[in-house]
């Protein structure tokens, strides 16, 4: 594969000055490249910079991309139905408390998991937009909700048509986020509210696993926004920040963490953990504690920011 990168100026502020934070290959999928996040010298914005185009970046997002697995199996067990739902439950449970009805876009909505957990509590009218065709029509013929076949920079005509737009690890793969958030404020209705998470600058776990830190994500993700920054820029497309919490995904996280640091400094109890994955109950309950401790701190490897417009 013949990659050719391009330099880009810094999203949030234009500035082209730039200090490199890390280089590093796809540690997920372990396609071929070299690939650096800068911080910009005058903003703090992390970017991938250079970086490829969508016409090669998209072949690093393969039909087995973690975000396109297949919806809740009601063959599963009880307890493998509660265990699969509860991350989708928490984050449907707190929209609720927000808004307990209206009409809710899933911008990135992959395989549908959230939609599909939404669409259980029989509140919303709910739509969804996703740029893969398939899992676009997976969602559609599985779940039966509208999904636009799109990109969210192509997605026109629908200023202030939503109560709810929900951005679950979707803007650190946009090329342009800045330019969405300012999108995504003139599509949602007055008052209604914008829910996104993203990797957190601020968590522990960065600090612990360094470059094997699965929140740089090397080539898919494209941006990385230190949380001041974020509301700041929240704040100036008339989205007001009202909360903030580290919601799901934080075992997940630390199993992605566990599996390419065993990947880069391999060792016997790396192997053991990381082969049995989510599947060995003992060590998910044993993590369990700690996990939720740092995600009270708001420590966790995702924030989720609840925002609303003005």
């Amino acid at each position: 594969m013949s990659l050719e990168p391009k330099l880009h100026p810094c999203d949030n502020c234009g500035s082209e000055a730039f200090t490199v934070v890390l280089r590093g290959p796809d540690l997920l999928e372990g396609l071929p490249g070299e690939f650096q996040f800068v911080r910009c010298e005058q903003c703090g914005l992390l970017r991938q910079n250079p970086r490829l185009e969508w016409d090669q970046l998209a072949a690093y997002y393969p039909e087995n991309y973690i975000s396109h697995g297949g919806l809740l199996d009601k063959s599963l067990s009880r307890v493998k139905q509660i265990e699969r739902r509860y991350g989708h439950w928490k984050r449907v449970r707190r929209i609720a408390k927000y808004k307990p009805e209206g009409t809710w876009l899933d911008v990135g909505c992959g395989s549908g998991l959230n939609l599909q957990e939404a669409q259980f509590w029989k509140r919303w009218q709910l739509f969804g937009l996703e740029p893969v065709p398939k899992m676009a029509a997976y969602v559609q013929e599985k779940l039966g909700i509208p999904v636009y076949n799109t990109t969210l920079e192509d997605f026109t005509d629908h200023d202030e048509e939503f109560d709810i737009i929900t951005m679950w690890d979707v803007l650190e793969h946009l090329p342009y986020p800045v330019e969405a958030l300012e999108k995504v404020s003139r599509m949602l209705k007055p008052g209604g509210i914008l829910v996104l998470s993203t990797p957190s600058l601020e968590s522990l776990d960065r600090g612990w696993f360094k470059d094997s830190w699965i929140g740089y994500d090397l080539p898919r993700h494209l941006f990385l926004f230190p949380r001041p920054l974020l509301k700041q820029v929240l704040s100036e497309k008339g989205l007001h920040p009202l909360a903030e919490h580290c919601l799901a995904g934080s075992h997940a996280a630390l199993m992605l963490n566990l599996t390419f640091l065993n990947r880069k400094k391999p060792s016997r109890f790396l192997n053991w953990v990381t082969a049995h994955k989510d599947g060995y109950i003992p060590f998910r309950v044993l993590t369990f504690l700690p996990l939720w401790v740092i995600d009270q701190l708001k420590k966790g490897t995702n924030i989720t920011l609840i925002a609303r417009k003005r």
